[in-house]
């Protein structure tokens, strides 16, 4: 499987909101081909069909792109075949999809017909007291991540204040006129896609940054978390729409609504915030370019709040790992309430339908 056709994402994520989807941007359905939505329970083969798929198809020379499951390290939430304009993502709770165009775009999957039912029905108690287990923890967890974030928050108000904003304006025009140059706005506005590129998990913070920018020109904005890359990166979104390019912009999963990286793929262009929690691999630093988003700070400012940081930042880190834990809670809950499921499933079927599934995305070819 060729790497560097092989792309990895998430489109939602465990976040103090609760859980933030961006899953209408997973593919555009105006421009798709086929958008085939799996509906069943848990267990029943949603994310094992797809995996299968995107690495039978990657085999095959088609770029993928694998939409990763925020609750479960080993999930699959969807995949893309770009080349094809072709998507399959799992339209069950807590990301539920509808067709938008049914028939003509989108077509539903309903993997409960071939599952026993009478098998399911029997253990309906068990299912109930293990989804009220599942639910609770994610309830707990995002409580700590609300409070993880009001210190985060405090940080933040730290750097803002430490900030001189005559230096980052300056560089902010220069980095937007080294990237788009001083042409005029295109009459169509480029069209921007939203996703993650990390996510808070049952195994902690995990990120895809190296998959997204293989082959690109990395701009590397290093800054501490807390320390602000969002002037600059709303700034290059917004200039980069201006002037007609497709814009990917990937959020923060402690703040969905606050850009963390932008991917410019008509410019073979990556613009990454890198910090202490995520940051590209040494393989990929040969045509990176570093800008030290510190150094716009006043360091006297940052002293005078040693301590303040260094709380928020232990106490912060130490909240957030324990809505891991109850993250990986409702995993351990999530794979007991699948056994129910998965021993009254006939894989036999799930198998052909898979080979059907996979012979209708290749006529798309």
């Amino acid at each position: 499987m060729a790497e560097e056709r092989v792309r990895h994402m998430f489109p939602g994520g465990n976040t103090p909101l609760g859980f933030y989807s961006y899953y209408k941007y997973i593919i555009d359905p105006e421009k798709a081909n086929r958008i085939f939505i799996l509906k069943g329970g848990p267990g029943t083969g949603k994310s094992t069909i797809m995996k299968r798929i995107g690495q039978d198809l990657a085999k095959q020379g088609y770029d993928i792109e694998f939409m990763h499951c925020s609750s479960d390290n080993n999930s699959l939430d969807g995949i893309v075949v770009p080349n094809l304009s072709v998507a399959i993502f799992d339209g069950t709770a807590p990301h539920v999809v509808d067709p938008i165009y049914p028939g003509a775009v989108d077509e539903i999957i309903n993997l409960g017909e071939f599952w026993d039912e009478e098998g399911i029905i029997e253990a309906k108690e068990k299912i109930f007291e293990t989804s009220k287990k599942i639910k609770d923890c994610f309830e707990r967890a995002y409580g700590y991540l609300r409070a993880a974030y009001e210190l985060m928050k405090d940080t933040e108000k730290v750097f803002k204040q430490a900030l001189d904003r005559g230096k980052e304006e300056i560089f902010i025009h220069d980095i937007n006129t080294e990237l788009f140059g001083t042409d005029p706005p295109s009459n169509v506005p480029g069209k921007q896609r939203c996703l993650f590129a990390s996510a808070i998990t049952p195994k902690g913070l995990s990120a895809y940054l190296d998959s997204l920018c293989t082959g690109h020109r990395v701009i590397r904005l290093w800054a501490p978390a807390g320390c602000l890359t969002k002037n600059a990166l709303e700034s290059i979104k917004n200039e980069a729409v201006k002037k007609g390019y497709f814009t990917e912009t990937y959020f923060c999963p402690m703040s969905p609504e606050r850009i963390e990286h932008i991917v410019l793929p008509e410019l073979r262009t990556s613009v990454l915030t890198a910090n202490e929690y995520h940051d590209i691999s040494d393989i990929n630093r040969e045509s990176v370019t570093t800008y030290y988003m510190n150094e716009f700070l006043n360091d006297s400012v940052i002293l005078n709040f040693k301590q303040q940081l260094d709380f928020n930042r232990l106490y912060s880190d130490t909240i957030t790992q324990k809505a891991v834990d109850c993250i990986a809670m409702a995993k351990a809950f999530h794979d007991e309430l699948e056994k129910y499921y998965i021993k009254n499933i006939d894989f036999n079927q799930l198998n052909l339908l898979r080979e059907k599934l996979m012979e209708k995305i290749l006529s798309y070819a």
